[in-house]
């Protein structure tokens, strides 16, 4: 216990030392400008990955588009096609399962938008080392007043999406209704008294036996985002140029879906004529649902651009026989990749 309080008290030392050594450098502001940053970006994901409830995951391509419109208003763009998919079959005859698609658009009012000084942390150096098994970093900074645009606005829009869903997974069997359009005769899955044949890798269903379908939803989605925005760069002797530049999106929303429809099923009846099937679900929806997310990039370069997203959008709710508080079907993450160019349209912020 004691060469554990003792190494602690050494290493604050060593740390501390090394902070007072790093903080006595000089350096000249070679610019501290929020406001010289370009406001609209294009850009293309070439990779995203949504791990979600209803089919497992989906990963593919995307494009993405951000107008900060002078101080008042900010326009938003999304879209996503999947090309890996899960459940998805492109070989159904039948093209019972849907294919991951998401569009997205939407407005934001600031409702403030004010400029302030803070201390912000200046990276000088890095290093990385291994001992043990164990991978240690060595970082060096400074602490450096900047000037830094913080942006609250109230946000509103619209979404649509499709894809696959996992019957077998997410329904309870006894309540996923089949409707013949041709018969009118109803059924469960569970029962199936048309004795549907479900032929693996023609029907939606994939290897491991679990049967596919395809859903779709519209919704609205109103919340608050809040933007960061500051552009430091120093000149640090020993070190050459060095910055601290952030242009950020953190935001959550409150989701509201009217339209949560699955996708008609054809299929083989026991007296081999192919039918059409209506389908619904007994076991009810979530009409509302809620998220939040982060976007990065750099406020004038062009880069990467990088963003995270969770949280549980409307749906159906899930068959959730062991009554657990929190039914991790009804929850989603996301993660995007992108490649933006930036570019400077009017109107444009300027300081007052």
């Amino acid at each position: 216990m004691k060469k554990i309080f003792y190494s602690a008290i050494i290493l604050m030392a060593v740390s501390f030392g090394a902070g007072l050594k790093a903080q006595s450098v000089t350096y000249r502001v070679q610019k501290d400008d929020p406001y010289d940053v370009k406001n609209l970006t294009v850009a293309v994901d070439p990779l995203f990955f949504d791990l979600n409830g209803e089919n497992g995951y989906a990963f593919g391509w995307g494009a993405r588009a951000n107008w900060l419109m002078g101080k008042r208003l900010d326009i938003n763009f999304d879209m996503r096609t999947g090309f890996g998919t899960q459940g998805y079959n492109k070989s159904d005859k039948f093209n019972n399962t849907r294919n991951y698609f998401y569009t997205e658009g939407s407005l934001a009012l600031t409702l403030s938008h004010k400029t302030r000084s803070n201390n912000v942390r200046v990276i000088l150096s890095q290093s990385s080392y291994s001992s043990g098994g164990y991978t240690y970093t060595n970082t060096k900074s400074i602490t450096v007043p900047a000037e830094s645009r913080h942006i609250v606005a109230l946000r509103g829009g619209m979404y649509q999406m499709t894809n696959s869903i996992n019957m077998t997974k997410v329904f309870d069997d006894s309540l996923l209704m089949f409707t013949n359009k041709s018969t009118g005769t109803e059924f469960s899955m569970q029962n199936n008294s048309d004795t549907i044949a479900f032929i693996p890798n023609t029907m939606g269903r994939n290897g491991n036996g679990d049967l596919y379908g395809g859903y779709a939803s519209t919704a609205i989605f109103a919340g608050f985002n809040f933007k960061t925005i500051r552009q430091l760069i120093i000149d640090v002797d020993g070190y050459g140029l060095r910055s601290n530049q952030v242009y950020s999106d953190f935001y959550v929303d409150c989701i509201f879906s009217p339209v949560i429809a699955l996708k008609n099923y054809k299929a083989v009846a026991k007296n081999g004529k192919e039918y059409e099937y209506d389908l619904k679900y007994e076991g009810g929806k979530r009409a509302i649902g809620w998220r939040a997310g982060w976007y990065f990039r750099k406020p004038k370069d062009q880069g990467f651009s990088y963003r995270w997203e969770f949280g549980q959008r409307p749906g159906f709710k899930s068959y959730n026989p062991e009554k657990k508080s929190i039914n991790f079907r009804n929850w989603y993450t996301m993660l995007t990749f992108g490649l933006y160019i930036p570019l400077k349209v009017k109107p444009i912020a300027t300081e007052d």
